[in-house]
């Protein structure tokens, strides 16, 4: 992480600006799990918390929105039928998709496992962006208050943890959710969840891949 060392310490006499260069370079590349909020606690202790924050928040979502986009491009290489099968999946998500948005970007998660699969999925990109803000926005408050305020146990809740370990983890992560997303026939799944539930439609899965492994 030397490279990102030294942008932050030619980001940081930039004040506010400098705090969103570095929330956006701190996004930008999918896996790469770099600990931008630890400099932004930092110099939250000089800056005004809440224009610091705003400015975090959307320094990190315009970020983010590159993996995202990752994942949109991938899905030009998919067929047609594959297209409208994850149309009605994203159709599918709603609320649902968009409390997971929040929840992966509005804490410390790797959100790499949402945005990459959501943008092959197509999900609607209005409301992904919407809801990705909102949980930046969060974030970015969350530690320039707690920053300016000297709650020091936040550098604990920021992580530093081994880097490896979480770029493996989110990549594991992102080829298993990808690979059920591409797996499934949504529009069948939706139509069986709304006549015979959730569960139902489950355990009908698990029955066909037992079913599979008998015939072998």
């Amino acid at each position: 992480m030397d490279w990102f060392s030294i942008l932050i310490e030619s980001l940081q006499g930039y004040g506010y600006a400098g705090a969103l260069l570095i929330a956006f370079f701190g996004n930008l590349v999918p896996f790469l799990p770099v600990p931008f909020l630890i400099p932004i606690f930092i110099i939250s202790g000089v800056l005004d918390p809440l224009p610091l924050g705003l400015a975090v928040g959307a320094g990190a979502t315009f970020g983010k929105c590159v993996a995202y986009a990752v994942g949109r491009g991938g899905a030009a290489f998919l067929g047609e039928k594959k297209k409208e099968e994850l149309r009605c999946f994203s159709r599918a998500l709603g609320k649902y998709g968009d409390l997971a948005i929040f929840i992966f970007s509005a804490f410390p998660l790797p959100d790499d496992v949402i945005a990459i699969p959501f943008g092959i999925a197509r999900y609607n990109f209005k409301r992904f962006f919407v809801m990705l803000l909102l949980g930046k926005l969060f974030l970015g408050l969350l530690v320039a208050f707690s920053g300016h305020y000297s709650f020091e146990i936040i550098i604990g809740y920021l992580g530093n943890g081994n880097v490896l370990y979480g770029v493996l983890a989110s990549v594991v992560l992102v080829v298993l959710i990808t690979a059920i997303i591409l797996r499934i026939n949504w529009i069948e799944a939706v139509d069986y969840t709304q006549k015979h539930g959730l569960l139902a439609y489950a355990r009908m899965l698990i029955n066909r891949a037992l079913s599979r492994i008998a015939g072998k």
